[in-house]
């Protein structure tokens, strides 16, 4: 088994390549950072790539003898709608046959390197310590108004969600403060500190998405963000979502005093 990585924004795919850098001699790893360097330790080969190219990808995969493939990682969201005249044929070719949704898109992406001869595999299998579980998950129990709230959220997430928009909500009071689109969650909490300063955030994924990628992830950083905006609960589906660097994660929420809690 030889996996390679395609490596977007975040600290996730750093956390990857160190565990596929552990676990085999040598690791294929793309990458669109602005920071490369970051994955350069853990790399056998890094190519960085200015914008998308799937023909290149598959080509650099066979040479390497790479038969699995795992996606993690931000990458902007307006390279990929708004910019597609930079990237190579096939590319193009692929995005033009998807809706333009995330899921239809990465689906899109993932069927061009299986038909490839490249299977491409769920990076929770590679750090499964990472996948939060049931219930209280920190100190701190949700509050019976939070967790009214987070019934509220996941209402309101049932009938987005299927839409392709809105992995996460902030609530407070009973009322939506502010949802995500295209802009991530982190500037989704930080636009609900402005409008609110108060509330929950809720994090999760469609029913039919695939597992294998797109996994919703939160860490120090969604804690730190939902501190400045006082922002006070935080709900995630179990078994659906990443924790990145869990001790470190759970230490900050115990500080702020942010319950964490497992759908």
């Amino acid at each position: 088994m030889n996996i390679a990585l395609i490596a977007g924004e975040g600290i996730l795919p750093v956390e990857i390549a160190k565990r596929l850098n552990s676990i085999q001699d040598s690791t294929l790893i793309f990458t669109l950072r602005n920071d490369p360097e970051a994955l350069e330790p853990y790399a056998g080969k890094l190519i960085r790539m200015r914008t998308p190219n799937l023909g290149r990808g598959l080509r650099e995969l066979k040479s390497f003898g790479a038969n699995k493939l795992i996606m993690a990682g931000r990458i902007p969201k307006k390279l990929i709608y708004f910019m597609p005249f930079l990237f190579d044929g096939l590319t193009r070719s692929v995005l033009k046959k998807s809706l333009r949704d995330d899921h239809s898109l990465l689906g899109s992406v993932v069927k061009a390197f299986e038909s490839g001869g490249i299977e491409v595999i769920p990076y929770w299998q590679i750090l499964p310590e990472f996948i939060a579980s049931q219930g209280k998950l920190t100190k701190r129990e949700p509050a019976p108004s939070e967790f009214a709230d987070i019934e509220c959220a996941e209402k309101v997430l049932r009938v987005t969600l299927p839409c392709s928009f809105g992995q996460a909500i902030c609530v407070a009071g009973g009322a939506v403060v502010a949802i995500e689109a295209m802009e991530g969650t982190d500037m989704m909490i930080k636009r609900a500190g402005t409008l609110a300063g108060r509330g929950v955030v809720v994090k999760m994924m469609r029913e039919d998405q695939d597992l294998r990628y797109d996994l919703p992830t939160v860490g120090t950083k969604t804690l730190e963000n939902m501190h400045e905006a006082g922002l006070t609960c935080l709900a995630v589906e179990s078994s659906r979502t990443l924790i990145l660097e869990p001790e470190k994660f759970f230490a900050l929420a115990d500080k702020y005093k942010i319950a964490v809690w497992g759908i």
